[in-house]
């Protein structure tokens, strides 16, 4: 859109006649229609006027106008300015999406390094079991009836082996553990939980040099 486009489009927005558009610029009504019409450009001090009469959003304004209409009012200084920090604001963006992108990656293959810093390793586990709580100086080989005082069976699974037997002491006795069978399982990595946020930050820095190219 152009300036002129721009200026007739508000104008219409607020119900206004070119002549009471003209006299709240204190311009001519002449002038204007050139304006409107695209036939002249306006100076720093009649653009001043419009953008007070019509309430203008500059920043809305440059972002509404064609880039070339923009390199045609740079004459206007409140609007080169505007248009200087825009620029400065398109350049120091993506860099700064840039080396967020950059950080992000490295935080994230760090912690992705981390996840896989000790890798699944296969235990056996051993299967002990006990029937109850004995006396402490029963012997070893006592049987609990399942209907005893003491009866309580138990199973425990440990990766260390402790014999084909030990003996725990409880409160009130003792406990036996006799083992029972032995089978192999797999052990996760312990640091596995470091993939998730390892993978989002990858993800996030990989974004944020898609919107830095996009940017430009």
């Amino acid at each position: 859109m152009k300036l002129g486009d721009y200026l007739r489009q508000k104008r219409a927005e607020r119900g206004w006649t070119q002549p009471e558009a003209a006299a709240r610029a204190t311009i001519e009504q002449s002038y204007l229609s050139k304006l409107e019409n695209n036939k002249s450009i306006p100076s720093s001090d009649i653009y001043a006027r419009l953008v007070q009469a019509y309430d203008i959003d500059e920043q809305e304004m440059a972002g509404i106008l064609f880039p070339a209409e923009l390199d045609r009012l740079r004459e206007i200084e409140s609007l080169r300015d505007l248009l200087l920090q825009r620029s400065r604001a398109d350049i120091e963006t993506p860099r700064r999406l840039l080396l967020a992108g950059l950080a992000a990656l490295v935080i994230g293959g760090g912690f992705t390094g981390f996840s896989q810093f000790e890798p699944a390793r296969i235990l056996t586990q051993y299967t002990y079991q006990s029937s109850g709580v004995i006396a402490a100086n029963a012997a070893l080989d006592t049987v609990i009836p399942p209907d005893a005082p003491g009866a309580d069976e138990q199973t425990r699974f440990l990766t260390k082996m402790r014999g084909p037997v030990f003996t725990e002491q409880v409160p009130d006795g003792k406990r036996v553990w006799l083992l029972v069978g032995s089978n192999e399982i797999a052990q996760p990595p312990p640091y596995r939980w470091a993939l998730i946020p390892g993978m989002a930050l990858i993800i996030g820095g990989l974004g944020c040099f898609f919107v830095a190219w996009r940017w430009r």
